[in-house]
């Protein structure tokens, strides 16, 4: 049943993009630079508390690290093809035939909104929102199905609360 979900809802969301040239431009722009808006608001906001000494530090650095690790350590033991290459369509980014489950790119996305939400409220909801069209970007573009980024969400955010309780 979620197998015939996931694939209806990536077929819609994928399909509407191929057939959209203005949308699937702008989707791949979302999904390609991205990560880089990420990376610079992450490494700026650690310098500040690098700077600032502030003990949330530890929680903003490994926490997120946490998130990586699992979503790397996840498809060495459950391995999953990606949309694209399960069903020979043409992926709108250049993306290896490897696994899919979970979304690196949603994860890593989220679970840096998140600790910017922990310092930044205003920032982080900013990012949080920036995380929601990455992860639609890479169902759109071809390489992770719902479940995917789904399943990336649930490692951030139950991380991220584990975390920040203890």
């Amino acid at each position: 049943m979620i197998k015939n979900i996931d694939k209806k809802i990536y077929f819609a969301l994928y399909n509407f993009t191929v057939s959209h040239g203005l949308i699937s431009k702008q989707v791949v722009f979302i999904t390609k630079f991205s990560s880089k808006v990420f990376s610079f608001i992450y490494f700026t906001v650690g310098a500040w508390l690098i700077y600032k000494n502030d003990p949330r530090l530890k929680n903003f650095i490994l926490i997120p690290a946490a998130v990586y690790l699992i979503v790397k350590i996840i498809p060495l033991i459950y391995n999953r093809s990606r949309p694209f290459a399960e069903y020979k369509l043409k992926s709108l980014v250049k993306q290896r035939e490897d696994q899919s489950f979970p979304s690196t790119h949603s994860g890593s996305s989220m679970i840096i909104a998140l600790t910017v939400l922990n310092i930044n409220l205003k920032l982080g909801v900013f990012m949080i929102f920036l995380s929601v069209l990455t992860s639609i970007s890479r169902i759109m573009v071809g390489v992770h199905y719902p479940s995917d980024i789904l399943a990336a969400w649930i490692i951030a955010i139950t991380l991220n609360f584990v975390g920040v309780k203890f």
